[in-house]
């Protein structure tokens, strides 16, 4: 029974991590995307930032209450969310100036399909880390080692040859 006990402790310890390690994909995290994502592509200021990202922000809560408003109507949904798309745009392009307007255009359609790229932690062991140390180490008096041999025959080969005259004279 505590053997019981342990291992579901155990198996609900794990279901934590994998639940937690799943990327979150919030209306405010999509928001805060594609609005860092014009910060660095326009020169956005901090005024802007905001006003940007309170647009993206209503126009991701929107989208989501069409998707469950048109669950099954997928040319319904396309529709307005087409229509969202371009009030967003409207209420964007009073934000901008005229510069950045220009600068947005070409880059609609990349915001709108804009996700942050994931991160790919790689989880190396200790043991692991210092066999790769070792290797560089290994690899380095290797080449070490090779320039010296080559020195040592360069070397060799000078002294015959100072011997050969020697012997010539």
């Amino acid at each position: 029974m505590k053997k019981l006990k342990i291992l579901l402790v155990v198996f609900l310890f794990a279901a934590m991590l994998v639940g937690a390690a799943e990327a979150k994909n919030f209306p405010g995290d999509r928001a805060g995307w594609k609005s860092d994502y014009l910060y660095k592509r326009l020169d956005l200021t901090l005024d802007q930032y905001s006003l940007v990202y309170q647009a993206f922000l209503k126009y991701e809560f929107k989208v989501d209450d069409l998707k469950t408003k048109f669950a099954a109507d997928k040319v319904g949904l396309q529709s307005a969310m087409d229509k969202e798309k371009e009030a967003l745009f409207a209420e964007l392009g009073k934000v901008f100036k005229a510069d950045q307007k220009t600068k947005f255009d070409p880059l609609k359609d990349k915001v709108m399909k804009y996700r942050p790229k994931k991160r790919v932690v790689k989880q190396v062991e200790g043991t692991e880390t210092e066999k790769k140390e070792e290797k560089k180490d290994v690899k380095k008096d290797e080449k070490k080692d090779v320039k010296k041999d080559e020195k040592k025959d360069v070397k060799k080969d000078e002294k015959k040859d100072v011997k050969k005259e020697e012997k010539k004279n």
